[in-house]
Parts: structure tokens; C-alpha cells; sequence
């Protein structure tokens, strides 16, 4: 059965219900819970004081609070107590697109016949494209009702404004199944995977793929592990933490309308660890675990509420043996600290400011870096327990295996041909690369920019395709700058490392040439395409407004006897001249290299009245 999704509507507030007694209590739990009001003595005081522990200078002054927030703004929306269809999962989403500041959201539920207090949700802004703005997840034993109230800062509704109530259905996964083995180390080398533990996959909680949509961006390595939990009910059982499971990637696809779940594991009290986002036993997808943080991270998420609750001794030794086997993997110590730099999206929820250096641990929380109080306070006060638990168990694997160090090798590469760098002329073209011992298939991957945007991190990559051969055709857009790179998947699915197969850039389209007058088309040959942009006037100009990271520019254009000369300049240096006065008509390609990377208005300007400059194509490469 498949999960289904209902939805309450929330459109203000409901008069009746602010009338009744308990509307407006306090919520309890993740996010606005403060230290200190949970009662005194040492247990309390050990708690705060790990708290205060993790606070790490984020590069805009150090984060003295503990992430829990205030109920600041003022109501916006308040349901009536609804009698909905028995779910599992729960949570509140709205438009992204509305312009309205959430400051808080609260929910309780019917169980078992009776209403339970307001449970706060913590706001998860995170900036998936193309999705719903929302809170975390709630999960429950099973309810049949609920009551949301959300606030804002201007007291208006945002657009969308709705409950989301997920029946994850029934699957043979209730029962439990999910073996999972280890991919072998290879017989003279560790391969990361030897301490991996026991996983439960997605076909062993039962995930509908059909609700996954293609999700091809990919982590080339891994620097730091967010630990996160789930809101609601800690007194779920065993046989239920599938389901749990499915109701969360329920509400992340079909309510927030993300790809795919958003974290790359979850763990339950018991223990057990399931596969989140596609493809995490064996590689890095990009998740969406920390808003301006997602590449070169993955999330692990507690199931259950651990402001409210202390967690199991189960649920930190599974946290200890996934972090222990990244940190294997990847060779990093557990206990020690990395840089990250915060992503420029919007609307992701970052302490730091976007493009800010942040120094913070390897293994860290969720509210060290984001807006929340996830994953709560009795969490909070193990990490340090789940770093030094999980070092000891990378230590072991270090000394019984060894280092881990490549189950297959790097693929030998083919060298580009003329047409296709650092120019990519055509627009489908096949790239080569040498067999590799031990590959069962290859996975080509690029990174890729337009000519007016700065590349991404050399650590983000996105998945093309795979094959099984030595070669792969691909084809791309006009006006891109792009990185290609093929690595080798071994028998287990181990992944191999990447090496480039070309650096490589597309042709501009002329409609986002600006021209000044004195500039025609004309067609015919001997141009490239067919076409070229003509003209005999002095002065007259092509611009590129906005150009980043330029290194080269290429320009390809008619040549012929009594051409003239045209000028080239990025920003306010003029780099070269280029003579179109040729003996015999040629389509010849000017390349224009500059000694460092610059960016601004690329100007092409002619310099002679009376003699043509016909250029057909511009292409702006950055290595």
C-alpha cells in the first residue's frame, strides 16, 4: 500500500478555537524549549553545559545561545481540533514563494482518544529548488486528529499555509527485512566498507521509488556529519520504524516536493539503521540535511524527540558506528574539526552569512550552523560520547585493515580532441577513457556553470550516466563552462576516484550578445553555423555583461583579404587585437588568454571604419 498524504488547510484563526482552554499554552519540545526550565541539579547541569560546549565561532561572532529560539511573532494561524485519516507522520508546510516570515509552529494530536500537549516543530527552510518551505517531521504511534497554530512576524498567513498528515501505508517491510552485507575488502587492501554496519536498504523499509524523482548531484568526498532528530513521539515500537520511515519520505516528496528523502540515514532508538536518500550505502548524494551546508556533509537522523526525551544506549552506539565508518572511509578523525563554507542560497536558515568561512567540529549538530534546536538537548549532551565512541571504533579499523584506500583504480583518460577543448564546438560529442581491472560499470559526472556564474565547489558534482563501456556521448547547452570526470564503480559499487576527462566550454548564443549599432547577420560560409555578425564600423561593440572567472576568450570568425581588426578587453583592460585581414575567406578561431582568471563585461570593439569583423562565435573558457 502506498503512503497517502492528506492535507488541513490553514487560513487564520479559527475564533472558537482560540476560545478554548489550552490554545495558547506553551509548546514543548525541539524548538523553544529553554535550558534551565527543566529542573535543576546535576543531570540538568551536565545537559547544559555540553550545550555550551558545542557553540563554535562561525566566523560572525561566536554562538553563545543554544539554538532553541523564542515564540517571537505574533499568531497568524490557529485550526480547529480536525478529525483526519490514521497517520504516522505529520508536519506543516507553505508556499516557498510567500513572502511571510514563520517565527514558530506548534501541533498537537489525537492518540489513543486523547489530545496531547502542543509539540513544537522546528522551521526547515531549506533551499531545495523547486520545494515547499515547511518544518521538520513529526512522528507518532498513530493519531487521528490535529491542531496547528503558526505564527509570523507580520501576523499574516503565508500562502499554501497547510497540516500535511502522512498514512504511510503497509509493506512486508513492517515485518522487518533488510539484510544488508558489507561490499569485501579487496585481498591486499582496505576499502572503507569493512566497518560499515548492518543497513537497513530502502527496499527493506519498503520505499515507493515511484515517489523519488532523479536527484543526480553527488558529494566528491566528505568532510563533516550532521547529526539531526526527528519531533514526536520516542515511545514507538520496533515493528513500527519502518513505517516511521516511510512516512518521513512521504512528507518530504509529496509535501515538501523534494526529490527524495532528505537525509542520507536515520537511525531508531533500537538501533537500527536505515538507507535514506538514494544510493547512501554506497556513495554521497547531496541531501538535504543542512540548509547551506548539504555538499560535502551527510545527515544522520535520531528518530524521535530528544529535547524531550534521553536517547537509548542503542540509538548512540548506531550513531557511533555510522560516523565511524564515514570517518573511516574518508580519513578524518572523529573528534577533530573542518572548514565549511556557507552556501549563498536563501531561505536555508545559516547562523553565518552566506560566503562566511565556518570552523566546526567533524561530527556536529544540526542548530551549530542552522537556525534550530535539532537534535535537542539530551542528544546535545552525547556527542561528545558518540565523536570519542566512534573514534575508538575508527582507530580499531585503522589498525586491524589498515588504512582505507581505493577499491578500484582511476580510469586513464583519452585526450580531448581539437573540437572539443577547450571549446566544445558541436553539441553532442563523445568523450574516451581507458578500461580500469575490476570495474563493472563507469559513472561520468560534471560540475558546470553559465558564463555569467561562478563554477560550484570542486567537491559538488552531478551524475550524467553510467556504462558499462569506455566511452560516453553527451550533450550540452550553449554558454556553459564545464568540468567532465569519469570514475570507476567497482564489483560491490564501490566508487573509484574521479579523473577529468576535459575542461571544457560552450559557445555563447548571440542573443545574449549586446550590440551596438552597426552590427548584421549575414549567412553562408565560410562561417561556423552558418551565420556571422558583421561589421565595418569604427567603434561598434559586442558585450558580454557579467562574465565571472574568464581566463580565455574564444572567438571564432570569417577571415578574408582587407578584414579588420578588432579589440578585446575584459573589464577595463584591453588584451589584444585581433587582425580579420587574411590572405584567403577562413573560419579561424582567435584565442584571446589572459593572464589571470578576471571577470566583468567582456568588449568586443571593431577598430577600422570600412573593413568587416565577422564573428560567428564566442565562447568564454575558464582554464
Amino acid at each position: 500500500m502506498s503512503p497517502d498524504v492528506d492535507e488541513v488547510e490553514l487560513d487564520g484563526v479559527d475564533a472558537d478555537a482560540k476560545r478554548e482552554r489550552g490554545a495558547l499554552d506553551e509548546a514543548v519540545g525541539h524548538a523553544h524549549a529553554e535550558l534551565g526550565n527543566q529542573g535543576g541539579g546535576a543531570a540538568q547541569d551536565e545537559v547544559e553545559g555540553a550545550v555550551k560546549a558545542e557553540a563554535l565561532d562561525l566566523g560572525t561572532g561566536t554562538v553563545a545561545d543554544s539554538g532553541t529560539g523564542d515564540a517571537d511573532g505574533a499568531l497568524a494561524a490557529l485550526s480547529e481540533r480536525t478529525t483526519t485519516q490514521d497517520f504516522l507522520v505529520a508536519g506543516v508546510t507553505w508556499d516557498a514563494s510567500s513572502g511571510e516570515e514563520v517565527t514558530d509552529v506548534a501541533v498537537r494530536l489525537r492518540e489513543s482518544g486523547s489530545w496531547s500537549e502542543w509539540q513544537s516543530l522546528g522551521v526547515d527552510d531549506n533551499d531545495v529548488p523547486g520545494g515547499r518551505a515547511g518544518t521538520e517531521p513529526l512522528v507518532t504511534t498513530g493519531a487521528d486528529g490535529v491542531q496547528a497554530r503558526v505564527r509570523t512576524v507580520s501576523g499574516k498567513v503565508p500562502s499554501g499555509l497547510q497540516v500535511d498528515v502522512v498514512d504511510p501505508g503497509t509493506s512486508r517491510a513492517d515485518a522487518y527485512v533488510g539484510e544488508d552485507q558489507a561490499p569485501a575488502s579487496s585481498a591486499n587492501a582496505a576499502t572503507g566498507f569493512e566497518i560499515r554496519p548492518k543497513i537497513v536498504s530502502r527496499a527493506g523499509w519498503g520505499a515507493d521509488e515511484s515517489l523519488a524523482s532523479n536527484w543526480p548531484e553527488t558529494s566528491k568526498s566528505l568532510h563533516a556529519i550532521y547529526v539531526h532528530h526527528t519531533a514526536g513521539t520516542n515511545s514507538y515500537k520496533e515493528s513500527q520504524s519502518a513505517a516511521l520511515v516511510r512516512g518521513i519520505y512521504a512528507y518530504h516528496t509529496k509535501s515538501r516536493d523534494w526529490p527524495d528523502i532528505g537525509y542520507q540515514y536515520l537511525v531508531d532508538k533500537f538501533g537500527n539503521v536505515f538507507e535514506g536518500r538514494t544510493s547512501s550505502r554506497w556513495d554521497n548524494p547531496i541531501g538535504a540535511q543542512a540548509g547551506g551546508y548539504n555538499t560535502g556533509t551527510v545527515g544522520v537522523s535520531a528518530m524521535g524527540n530528544y529535547d524531550t526525551a534521553r536517547p537509548t544506549s542503542s540509538l548512540i552506539t548506531a550513531l557511533q558506528k555510522v560516523v565511524a565508518w564515514k570517518s573511516y572511509q574518508y580519513g578524518f578523525t572523529a573528534t577533530g574539526a573542518t572548514t565549511l563554507v556557507t552556501g549563498g542560497s536563501s531561505g536555508s536558515g545559516t547562523r553565518a552569512r552566506p560566503g562566511t568561512k565556518v570552523k566546526v567540529l567533524r561530527v556536529l549538530m544540526h542548530r551549530t550552523t542552522n537556525e534550530t534546536a535539532c537534535p535537542g538537548r539530551y542528544l546535545a549532551a552525547k556527542m561528545s560520547d558518540i565523536r570519542s565512541g566512534a573514534e575508538a571504533r575508527r582507530k580499531a579499523a585503522v589498525k586491524k585493515y589498515g588504512a582505507a584506500t581505493w577499491a578500484v583504480g582511476k580510469p586513464a583518460t583519452v585526450k580531448p580532441l581539437a573540437t572539443q577543448q577547450p571549446v566544445q564546438w558541436y553539441g553532442t560529442t563523445t568523450y574516451r577513457w581507458k578500461k580500469v581491472s575490476g570495474a563493472r560499470t563507469y559513472q561520468v559526472l560534471q560540475r558546470y556553470a553559465q558564463w555569467d556564474s561562478t563554477m560550484p565547489s570542486t567537491n559538488y558534482w552531478r551524475v550524467v550516466g553510467a556504462t558499462t563501456g569506455t566511452s560516453m556521448t553527451v550533450s550540452q547547452s550553449e554558454g556553459l563552462a564545464k568540468q567532465l570526470a569519469v570514475r570507476a564503480i567497482g564489483q560491490n559499487w564501490e566508487r573509484g576516484p574521479l579523473t577529468t576527462l576535459v575542461k571544457t566550454s560552450t559557445p555563447i548564443q548571440p542573443s545574449d550578445w549586446v550590440k551596438s549599432s552597426g552590427w548584421t547577420k549575414v549567412t553562408g560560409t565560410p562561417y561556423w553555423g552558418d551565420y556571422a555578425y558583421k561589421t565595418t564600423k569604427s567603434g561598434a561593440v559586442l558585450k558580454l555583461r557579467g562574465t565571472e572567472q574568464v581566463k580565455r576568450v574564444v572567438i571564432r570568425g570569417g577571415t578574408a583579404p582587407g578584414g579588420g581588426r578588432l579589440k578585446v578587453a575584459v573589464g577595463s583592460t584591453t588584451y589584444r587585437t585581433l587582425d580579420f585581414d587574411q590572405a584567403t575567406d577562413s573560419d579561424k578561431i582567435f584565442t584571446v588568454t589572459l593572464p589571470r582568471a578576471a571577470r566583468g563585461t567582456v568588449t568586443l570593439k571593431a577598430v577600422d571604419s570600412g573593413k568587416p569583423v565577422r564573428i560567428s562565435q564566442i565562447a568564454l573558457a575558464r582554464w
